[in-house]
C-alpha cells in the first residue's frame, strides 16, 4: 500500500468515525501534515499524564500510563476511565492529560517574590 493510498483509508475512516465528509479534505491534510513532522506512531498509552491530589495540586509527571500504573500501584484501565471523564479519581488521586492540565488556569505562586519593606 502506498503512503497516499494510506493517508486516503485513514481519511476515510476518520470521517466514517465521525459521519461527517465534508472535512474530508482538511482530515486528509492534517494526516499529511503528521507525517511530514515525523508523527508515525502515537498511541493514547503514550500521552503524558498529570497526577493530582485531591486538592487539584500537581503531584507528578509520568511520561504514560504504563509508567503510572507501575510506580503508583493503580491499573491503567482506572486511570484511563479517569482520564476519559468516566470516573473522578483512582487510587485517592486525579489524572489529566498534560495538554489538558497546561490549559488549566492556576493562581500565580507569590512565594518567590522578595518581601519589600513599605515606604
Amino acid at each position: 500500500m502506498t503512503q497516499s493510498e494510506v493517508i486516503n483509508k485513514l481519511s476515510m475512516e476518520c470521517a466514517l468515525a465521525l459521519g461527517e465528509f465534508n472535512h474530508l479534505q482538511t482530515i486528509r491534510t492534517y494526516i499529511q501534515m503528521a507525517l511530514s513532522i515525523g508523527l508515525v506512531h502515537f498511541h493514547i498509552l503514550d500521552e503524558e499524564i498529570v497526577v493530582l491530589d485531591m486538592n487539584g495540586k500537581e503531584a507528578g509527571r509520568f511520561k504514560n500510563l504504563a509508567s503510572a500504573e507501575k510506580t503508583l500501584g493503580i491499573n491503567k484501565s482506572s486511570i484511563s476511565e479517569v482520564l476519559n471523564g468516566n470516573r473522578h479519581s483512582a487510587g485517592g488521586l486525579m489524572f489529566m492529560r498534560i495538554e489538558d492540565y497546561e490549559l488549566v488556569p492556576r493562581e500565580k505562586s507569590t512565594s518567590f517574590l522578595p518581601i519589600l519593606p513599605l515606604s
